[in-house]
């Protein structure tokens, strides 16, 4: 399926329409928020993740909601800014938002969760994966992806099978960087491997002319991208036109149609690390159900990002549906906590006491001369 610039600009411009200053009461509607990047380099993957969301609760309000009530997606743009992201989750929190949602960045649920927690308020479905999320203290936290250092460990170990042993790493300079890049030591010492050498990027930016050469010079068999989507596409194109030609390999992160459509020609035999089922795929039930959805509604494209963006929003509905009509914040993190797994169409997110992980699903994809994801 290919994927237009058109269809991924509308999913934009419908995150973008949700003004926060005119909402329905809390006490007529379940509202959900959000603070994500609508603006920078984030926001075409941001979008895909949040239309779908948006389109798996207008499919149930249009058949009454949950309890009679329908399900408000609240998002706000915080251009990934911390700073602004703690300022919007505060007022989203003063809105009277039952639980929040679908934050995107590393940096921005460390901004965040705080204040969730001395709230009372459920911490649902990140789009990241870093270690700090994944702490079984965290009652309020439900994951409903793995960990970024279950992506990693999968890559290290494809690579060694196939005997590549000189890696190398593009990494973000914020906490996503660091934090992957202490899974990704761990990951190569394990494998009795080590770390040819790193180039660092500003996670806002996409420049990366200068990455590319001073990962060329020590020749590597293999390049993990630890950045965002906009500057590993960058990579690998530039990489790629500049005769370097190493096995690329990105994360979850930049699983998206637009990743896709930025790496142009450039994309067949990228790597990518996944942490959810394939969207194209009909064997998992709530992916039939995702592409049925998709298929009424064009201008949400068929991506992980999306199916994530689904799954997360089915989520919300079950655990308000099994927390009864009266719940407030506190029900709704103990009705999770207590139901500790969810069915949500052959894809179960699991919370035990000790764990906050949801999901351990973490595979590994390589695209395709269609643009699509192989598994």
């Amino acid at each position: 399926m290919t994927i237009t610039r058109r269809r991924i600009l509308l999913s934009t411009s419908a995150v973008a329409l949700s003004a926060p200053w005119v909402r329905p009461r809390a006490a007529d509607t379940w509202l959900i928020g959000q603070s994500a990047p609508q603006t920078g380099v984030l926001a075409p993957s941001n979008a895909e993740t949040t239309a779908a969301a948006r389109l798996y609760f207008e499919r149930l309000n249009a058949r009454g909601g949950v309890h009679g009530k329908p399900i408000e997606l609240i998002s706000i743009d915080d251009g990934q800014d911390a700073k602004r992201t703690a300022e919007n989750t505060q007022k989203l929190l003063n809105q009277g938002v039952l639980g929040l949602a679908l934050y995107r960045t590393t940096p921005s649920s460390e901004a965040a969760l705080p204040l969730a927690r001395k709230a009372g308020a459920a911490y649902i479905g990140t789009q990241v994966g870093p270690s700090m999320l994944y702490d079984p203290k965290l009652s309020e936290v439900f994951n409903t992806r793995a960990r970024y250092s279950d992506e990693v460990n999968r890559a290290v170990n494809f690579f060694k099978n196939l005997g590549l042993t000189r890696v190398a790493a593009l990494v973000a300079t914020d906490s996503f960087g660091k934090d992957v890049l202490a899974g990704l030591r761990q990951a190569l010492a394990g494998a009795q491997l080590e770390l040819l050498a790193q180039a660092s990027i500003d996670n806002r930016s996409a420049d990366v002319t200068e990455q590319i050469e001073q990962l060329r010079k020590v020749n590597p068999q293999v390049v993990l991208l630890v950045s965002n989507a906009k500057a590993a596409a960058g990579f690998v194109k530039g990489a790629r036109a500049a005769g370097f030609q190493p096995t690329f390999v990105a994360l979850s992160n930049t699983s998206s149609a637009s990743f896709v459509q930025d790496l142009g020609k450039a994309a067949e035999g990228v790597v990518v690390t996944q942490v959810m089922p394939s969207p194209y795929a009909g064997r998992v039930r709530v992916v039939t159900e995702f592409r049925e959805a998709v298929a009424k509604a064009p201008a949400v494209p068929v991506s992980h990002a999306g199916l994530q963006g689904y799954v997360t929003a089915k989520f919300i509905h079950e655990a308000i549906r099994r927390a009864g009509p009266g719940v407030d914040r506190a029900g709704l993190v103990e009705g999770i906590n207590r139901s500790a797994s969810f069915d949500l169409g052959d894809f179960t997110l699991n919370y035990p006491r000790d764990s906050r992980q949801g999901s351990r699903l973490a595979e590994l994809t390589v695209i395709g001369r269609d643009g699509r994801f192989m598994y």
